[in-house]
């Protein structure tokens, strides 16, 4: 309390893990409402005189999300917390058209940016913290006592000491001091000694069974073949709203009037509407290049410059052309970015377990993952030559050592 001694602000070990499922249960959340309401026409609760706006219920959970972080720790309070705190920020915030307007007006089409905007900083601040480690050593070993103080008395996971064993190594030892070198030591002994439950937990089994699956039914070959697929046809998609956005732009001329009225994207919202349309375009050639380019760096043999292209190419498309988007269509625009989301996540997961494979031993002459071409240059695996076309390459070792 106030008056007694404070100490430095410190990050939880799984940070990012925590954000990023408020993240998803925060963008799950708005989806299902605004598709529920409109499904069963906007019905009110509290009859003719009172109107109880499911903000209130938001507002409510986030209360609650923030108890259980005050009056109790551990995993299960943090998932719990996690999970309300993203339910009560995404049925707080779909109602952000009332707050805005003097008319309250629910419909308002500025609402859905704002909202879209908000969901892409949690999002942005889930995958920062992800990434992020512990500055000083004193801040990673005190976020690694409180870890292990959540779990006395009790057996912790395999997985899970194992965790703690590895944010423990990465403490550098000569960047600390005598006090908590002998710490570290001791934190690393009886993470050594303590009971572990064998048995993996739930979440862990379902992961490994989803990776089985994973690899039975979409091998590296496949999901290439799809991802590459997939981006030509979303160069093609984004050529067409491409397409459609010049065709309303130009819609001031007399030989288009009659197709603006069909289309109707702006909904006659005026020079502030087309100028976020011309925005929105804009972004819309960059993800075309982007996904076409990626493509072909692919099908060349350029792997990992296909990879980062097309994951550059989703994000702009996701961070610029749909927010823009959303302003004139927003159920249009949920669907696309859930679509690119998935997306965007099948990239990342080709290049993880691309990585994975290369990182195996590898056949001299043969490419490191099956079906995929190996560019000349390109590197087989981290610390390896890379490859070059000579087919004299590989004996060279071989001589070398038997003129020695």
């Amino acid at each position: 309390m106030f008056g007694s001694q404070t100490t430095k602000v410190q990050w939880r070990p799984e940070a990012g893990r925590w954000v990023t499922l408020m993240a998803v249960a925060f963008g799950i959340t708005v989806v299902i409402t605004r598709l529920y309401l409109m499904a069963s026409g906007y019905p009110k609760i509290g009859g003719a005189t009172y109107h109880i706006a499911h903000a209130l219920f938001g507002g409510l959970l986030l209360v609650i999300s923030c108890l259980l972080l005050l009056l109790s720790s551990g995993r299960t309070a943090m998932i719990w917390a996690a999970l309300l705190a993203g339910v009560g920020l995404g049925l707080f915030i779909d109602e952000v058209g009332k707050f805005i307007t003097a008319n309250n007006n629910y419909f308002f089409p500025l609402a859905a940016p704002i909202i879209y905007l908000a969901f892409l900083l949690v999002v942005a601040v889930a995958r920062y913290t992800a990434r992020r480690r512990g500055e000083t050593p004193e801040l990673a070993l005190a976020a690694v006592i409180t870890e292990i103080g959540q779990s006395i008395g009790d057996e912790i996971s395999t997985a899970r000491r194992d965790l703690l064993r590895a944010e423990l190594a990465r403490i550098d030892p000569v960047r600390c001091g005598p006090q908590q070198r002998v710490l570290v030591t001791a934190l690393t002994t009886y993470l050594d000694e303590v009971p572990c439950d064998t048995e993996p937990p739930v979440g862990h089994r379902l992961a490994a069974l989803g990776r089985r699956l994973e690899a039975a039914l979409l091998p590296l070959p496949a999901l290439r073949t799809g991802l590459i697929t997939v981006m030509i046809a979303h160069a093609v998609w984004s050529l067409l709203r491409l397409v459609l956005g010049a065709v309303v732009i130009a819609g001031w001329h007399p030989a288009w009037n009659e197709l603006d009225r069909m289309l109707d994207i702006t909904s006659g919202r005026g020079w502030k509407a087309l100028t976020g349309l011309g925005i929105a375009a804009v972004g819309q050639v960059v993800v075309v290049a982007g996904f076409g380019a990626a493509a072909v760096a692919w099908l060349r043999g350029r792997v990992e410059l296909g990879v980062r292209l097309g994951i550059w190419s989703d994000v702009v498309s996701l961070t610029v052309v749909n927010v823009l988007a959303s302003y004139f269509s927003q159920f249009l625009t949920v669907f696309t970015a859930l679509a690119e989301a998935l997306l965007l996540w099948a990239l990342v997961r080709y290049r993880t377990r691309r990585a994975r494979a290369v990182d195996q031993p590898a056949v001299a002459g043969r490419p490191a993952v099956a079906g995929e071409p190996m560019a000349a240059g390109e590197p087989m695996a981290a610390g390896e030559p890379p490859i070059v076309n000579d087919p004299t390459a590989v004996d060279q070792p071989k001589k070398a050592a038997a003129s020695s």
